[in-house]
C-alpha cells in the first residue's frame, strides 16, 4: 500500500512522496517520516484525542530500536 502524505513540514519544497513497503520500512526511515508528523501533531484543527494519540505514536516509534524488531 503507498501512502502520499497531505501535509509537510514547511522546509521540505521539492520532494518525492513518502512511501514504506511495511511496517519494518517505515521503522528504517523513521527519521524520513519522523517530521511529517511533527507537523501533523502542530496543527491547530487537531482534537485533543488526535493530537494525544499522535504525541503517544511518536513517542512510541522514538523509542523503538531495530534490536526490538
Amino acid at each position: 500500500m503507498t501512502v502520499t502524505p497531505k501535509f509537510l513540514p514547511e522546509s521540505v519544497t521539492d520532494y518525492e512522496p513518502l512511501t514504506a513497503r511495511d511496517v519494518i520500512d517505515f521503522h528504517i526511515r523513521w527519521d524520513e517520516f519522523r517530521p511529517v508528523a511533527k507537523s501533523i501533531h502542530g496543527m491547530p484543527d487537531l482534537s485533543q484525542d488526535q493530537a494525544e494519540t499522535l504525541y503517544w505514536l511518536i513517542e512510541l516509534s522514538d523509542r523503538v530500536h531495530k534490536d526490538d524488531l
